[in-house]
Parts: C-alpha cells; sequence; structure tokens
C-alpha cells in the first residue's frame, strides 16, 4: 500500500506539471486561436534564466522566481504577440503552425547560444533535502509545492476567466473581435495578456520539472508534445477536462515505472511514448465532427506546374548538378549534396500541404526511414537500397494517411508531430533495429 501511495504522489506532480503546461496551451489557444507549438520553448528559456539568477548570481530564490514568472516571462509573451501572433490573425493553419515551430527554432537557438549544451548544470528543488511524512509516505517539499501550485493555478484561471471582465474578455476575443471592441474593450490588449499569461504558465512549468529533468535543452522544450495530450483531453477550451488529462497522464507514466517491467529495447521508449499514444487515443476518440472544425473553408486552389515545366525544371537541375559536381571539391559537395537532400524533404511538403492542404510534421520521420533502408540495404550506393528506401517511407506514410481521413487542420498536424515522437522514442533510439557500427551516423538524422 505505501508503495502505491508513493507512485501516486509521484504520478499526482507529474500530471500537475503536465496540466499547468497544458493550460499555458488552452489559455492561448482559446482567445487567439494559434496553437503554440513553441510553448515549451518559452518554458525551456524561463528555466534557464531562473537558473542563471538563482544559481549563477546568487539571488534569493522568491526574487528570482517573481522576477521570471512575473516579469521576464509575460514580457516575452507580450513581444511575441505583439510582434509575430498579431500579424497571423485570418492566418490559415498551416501558417500560424509555421511560425510557431519556426518560434521554437529560435528560441531553442537562443538557449544553446546563452547556455551552452556542453556545460553541465543543475537547478536543485525547493527546500532540498527537507521532507514530510504523509499517509506513511516521504513527500519531498518540491512535490508538494508543485502539487500546491497545481491547484492554485486552477483555482485562479477559473476565476479569472468566469469572474472577471477581463477574462470574460479574453474568451470572447477569438469569437468576435469587432463586437468586443463594440463593448468597451480593447481586443489587442487582450490578447497580449492573454499571451502573457500562457508564457507565465509556461515558465512554471519548466522551473517545476528542471529539477527533475535537470536542465536540458531539448527536453524541456519537448515539454510541450507531453502537454499535447492533456490539452486534447479539454479539447482546447475546458480548463477542468485538461487538468483531468494532465493527471490521467502522470499517474499513468507513475504507475508503468513501478509496476510494469518490461525487458527489451523496444519497451524502454514505451514510457516516454505514453503522451502519444494518449494523444493518439483522444483524438481517435473525439467526434469526426468536431475534428473537421479546423479545416479551411474557400481556400484557393494553388497553381500546379503543367508537365512541361516539370520535365524542364527537372532537367534543368540535373545539368547543372552534373555541371557544379565537377567543379566543387570534396568538402563542398558533400555540403551541396546535403542541402540538396534537405531541399528534397522541403519539397515533398509542397504537395501534401500546399496542393493537398494536409498540414505534417513528421517529413523528417520519413526521412529517418529512408536512411535507415539505405544503410541496411544500400552497401556501396545500392540502387536497391534507394528502391526500398523510397518504398518502406511510402509503406507508412499510407498508414499514416488512413487517419487523415477524420484528421484535419490542427488535429492531424499534431498527430503528425505526436508520430514523429513515438517514433523517435520506439525505433530511431532501438540499437536492435540496425547495426551498432551504423548507429551513431544513423541516429544523427
Amino acid at each position: 500500500m505505501t508503495q502505491f501511495l508513493q507512485y501516486t504522489v509521484l504520478g499526482i506532480v507529474t500530471g500537475a506539471v503536465y496540466a499547468i503546461a497544458a493550460t499555458g496551451l488552452v489559455v492561448t489557444y482559446s482567445t487567439s486561436g494559434i496553437f503554440n507549438i513553441a510553448h515549451g520553448a518559452i518554458g525551456m528559456v524561463m528555466a534557464f534564466l531562473y537558473w542563471e539568477l538563482r544559481i549563477n548570481h546568487h539571488w534569493p530564490a522568491p526574487i528570482a522566481l517573481f522576477i521570471v514568472v512575473f516579469v521576464a516571462a509575460p514580457l516575452l509573451g507580450a513581444v511575441i504577440e505583439r510582434t509575430l501572433m498579431r500579424r497571423l490573425r485570418g492566418a490559415s493553419v498551416a501558417q500560424s503552425l509555421v511560425v510557431t515551430v519556426g518560434l521554437l527554432v529560435l528560441l531553442l537557438g537562443v538557449g544553446e547560444a546563452i547556455w551552452k549544451p556542453t556545460v553541465a548544470r543543475e537547478l536543485s528543488p525547493f527546500f532540498d533535502p527537507k521532507k514530510f511524512k504523509l499517509l506513511g509516505v516521504f513527500v519531498s517539499w518540491h512535490d508538494a509545492i508543485t502539487i500546491l501550485v497545481g491547484i492554485a493555478v486552477a483555482i485562479f484561471l477559473y476565476l479569472f476567466l468566469a469572474r472577471t471582465r477581463i477574462g470574460i474578455a479574453m474568451r470572447a476575443v477569438v469569437d468576435d473581435r469587432n463586437l468586443l471592441s463594440l463593448n468597451g474593450a480593447q481586443p489587442d490588449r487582450v490578447s497580449m495578456l492573454s499571451w502573457a499569461i500562457g508564457s507565465s504558465l509556461a515558465a512554471i512549468a519548466g522551473i517545476l520539472l528542471a529539477p527533475k529533468l535537470q536542465l536540458n535543452h531539448i527536453v524541456l522544450t519537448l515539454l510541450v508534445v507531453n502537454a499535447y495530450a492533456a490539452a486534447m483531453v479539454g479539447r482546447l477550451r475546458s480548463l477542468p477536462m485538461t487538468y483531468v488529462g494532465g493527471l490521467i497522464l502522470g499517474l499513468a507514466e507513475s504507475y508503468y515505472i513501478g509496476y510494469i517491467h518490461l525487458t527489451g529495447s523496444w519497451w524502454i521508449g514505451l514510457r516516454p511514448s505514453l503522451p502519444t499514444i494518449m494523444l493518439f487515443v483522444v483524438l481517435l476518440l473525439l467526434p469526426e465532427s468536431r475534428l473537421r472544425a479546423a479545416r479551411l473553408a474557400g481556400a484557393v486552389s494553388p497553381r500546379v506546374p503543367s508537365r512541361r515545366m516539370s520535365l524542364t525544371g527537372a532537367v534543368v537541375l540535373v545539368a547543372v548538378a552534373a555541371i557544379v559536381s565537377q567543379i566543387l571539391g570534396s568538402g563542398d559537395l558533400i555540403r551541396v549534396g546535403q542541402g540538396l537532400a534537405f531541399a528534397l524533404i522541403m519539397l515533398s511538403l509542397v504537395p501534401l500541404t500546399g496542393y493537398g492542404g494536409q498540414v505534417s510534421l513528421c517529413q523528417m520521420t520519413f526521412a529517418g526511414l529512408g536512411a535507415f533502408a539505405m544503410a541496411k540495404l544500400g552497401v556501396n550506393g545500392s540502387i536497391v537500397g534507394l528502391v526500398v528506401a523510397a518504398g518502406l517511407a511510402a509503406a507508412v506514410g499510407a498508414v499514416i494517411a488512413l487517419p487523415a481521413l477524420r484528421l484535419q487542420g490542427l488535429y492531424l498536424a499534431l498527430s503528425t508531430m505526436a508520430f514523429a515522437a513515438l517514433m523517435d522514442y520506439m525505433f530511431f533510439t532501438n540499437h536492435s533495429s540496425y547495426s551498432p557500427s551504423r548507429s551513431q551516423g544513423y541516429r544523427c538524422l
């Protein structure tokens, strides 16, 4: 019984962090209609900033927390809304997602430039190592604070959004900005406030999670992937259901660690894959009418190149590549080849997103599958490996296309990003999938 309570407390703590992160996503989406994929990157930058003030500059914890959560994070959120998100008003789902993905890459680059990944950093839990006993279980003060902060955030958001004039205006701004302005509110300021609150919630989640996972740029940035499932349980609207989703996810991870001991490399990646599996289940269980609500209506059909234009462009590209390959040195030739490879990957988005309107965030996963097939069968550049690589990626793409029959817009984008994360955990880091001699080069993809 004591062991069960220990895992339950651990699951509630993890679920509280997921819930806090997910509510930030819900707040920004429900007030702006933009799903902020860079939400985790904001939390990452704020967690490193807290470390900078608290550890590197020896600021007292309360002052460092206040500066990060109530000054720096809201200011960053307001700047993002003013410079980027306000310009996306009326943009398509694909455009808004591309901008937030670009923002994620930008913040990740800024974080790695300021705080070098090669330097190990640690952030101690609050009041470490003090603990207290509750129902026979020792609970750290950091875990207790995490649970209390999760409860406090839930109560604050409910009262703020349901009982205050500015909170009601935040919920109304996404539906009709003009009507809101006619009632005396200022939609731009309301939207800016929602992004400021969302950034503060991302900062809280990042600071609470950092002592558990250490300060890792990638892990903290991808925290948002875990929050997707919790946010989707609430259908990006209901804060109570979002909290329920976060708790379910946290408890599932904790009980899996405690009671399910599966051996084998395939099962090692199952625990970090639980959020993506939960996201798939939620998306498949949602009513189809709700999922198709994100489809664009009246979109203008893109201009498709003619057969003659396509053939002419292909001949010119091959001719230029043949000439350039004779001029460049071996080092430059490799770099140009890598550039062309990435160009082909990005080109795959043209018929998929540009022509078909299907948003995909897992194209690099298909490239990884092709690299896997080539590493297995394409020894010395064999054409067999190339054919199998194309066939394997096409077969997996056909399987992934099945949910696209009912998923559109944002929901399709989230499912493809979840698939990419699932492949990273279950396949690309699975050493039994490839020979040890090729593992390092393969994983770099």
